[in-house]
């Protein structure tokens, strides 16, 4: 199966995204959607996981009801890893929670506002042309009407690579030391967790997002400490997201650094954590070929014991590192989160 483009939509949204895939016809751009079987959890088959592969943009049809979409927050997940070319088109206003951040960071996206008209869909089908043709989304949204900026900051997804020949002397950190680059991307890395382990784990909507709120705040301290560890932040400079309401907090917690955490401590946390991430990268890889071994046999792969069971073991890898995790950041924060060890319950 290979068409332009694969929509990605809830059932309740059907009749627009019926007159979108005709519309889009229409304009002579191949589309394909599931008109029958979306939104049953038991069947997310074989041929959806075809049909993102084989397209070349992949528009997410965006609403209240689609967000809560087990099934929706999976195809999202492999857009992303297939590298497609996302479109958010918002069509009924919604907010974004976390699961979809990583995926549609720093993406413009088409607000159609419950509006349909030949404006709409000209520009829509001109924006897919100029992204078949190879254009970034930046290219093809320029003097577009219906783009609104993202309200997601992009993510770096890959660690930018030195290009000034390597580390140099007299550059000193504001704690000690010799100035560095950061090696590893804490938060592109969390996005990524966030896709492979908590969207395809199985679990309801509502226990998702406390999980990916309480790893967003993780992954976002680790990044604030190895910031001000390597002396591009000061250390008072709080953690960029908002402590989650279940965790359990320390008496001087305040989503800063502990003001009894010394250069000493830091210097051997650093280590650690950057070491975890490595590990986290690694067990993601893994697990990411095991996932996409699993959607290609649809109902046979959730029914392949011995996939499921390396599925399993390379969710548990990752979750053990991640309890790690929540450990160093719980002594240099003050809190610590709880999921982890409840994932780990859940997987034993």
């Amino acid at each position: 199966m290979s068409d332009d483009v694969f929509i990605s939509y809830r059932r309740k949204d059907k009749e627009f995204v019926t007159q979108l895939h005709q519309e889009l016809i229409h304009r002579g751009i191949s589309a394909w959607f599931d008109a029958e079987s979306i939104e049953t959890a038991d069947h997310w088959r074989t041929s959806i996981a075809e049909g993102i592969r084989g397209c070349t943009v992949f528009v997410l049809v965006l609403s209240p009801d689609a967000i809560e979409s087990v099934n929706i927050r999976k195809e999202v997940d492999l857009a992303e890893k297939h590298n497609k070319k996302i479109i958010p088109l918002m069509w009924r206003q919604t907010e974004i929670p976390v699961a979809f951040e990583y995926a549609l960071a720093g993406i413009q996206w088409v607000d159609f506002n419950e509006t349909v008209s030949d404006e709409n869909f000209n520009e829509l089908a001109d924006i897919v042309n100029r992204l078949i043709g190879g254009s970034s989304m930046a290219e093809a949204t320029t003097g577009k009407q219906a783009i609104k900026e993202s309200t997601i900051p992009a993510i770096e997804k890959e660690p930018a690579p030195t290009t000034d020949g390597g580390r140099k002397l007299g550059g000193r950190r504001k704690l000690g030391g010799l100035k560095k680059k950061q090696t590893v991307s804490p938060i592109a890395i969390g996005g990524s967790v966030i896709s492979s382990v908590v969207t395809t784990f199985g679990l309801g909507i509502e226990d998702q997002d406390f999980v990916n709120g309480e790893l967003k705040w993780l992954f976002s301290a680790a990044d604030n400490f190895l910031k001000v560890r390597q002396g591009d932040t000061d250390r008072n400079q709080p953690v960029a997201a908002s402590i989650p309401d279940d965790a359990e907090r320390g008496p001087q917690a305040n989503n800063q650094l502990l003001a009894t955490v010394d250069d000493f401590d830091m210097q051997i946390w650093e280590g650690q954590i950057e070491s975890g991430f490595k590990r986290i990268n690694t067990h993601l890889r893994n697990l990411n070929i095991l996932l996409d071994q699993e959607a290609f046999k649809g109902e046979a792969g959730k029914a392949d014991v011995y996939l499921q069971n390396q599925i399993k073991s390379g969710r548990i890898e990752i979750v053990k590192v991640l309890q790690e995790m929540a450990q160093l950041i719980n002594q240099a924060y003050g809190i610590l989160i709880t999921s982890p060890d409840q994932l780990i319950e859940l997987l034993a």
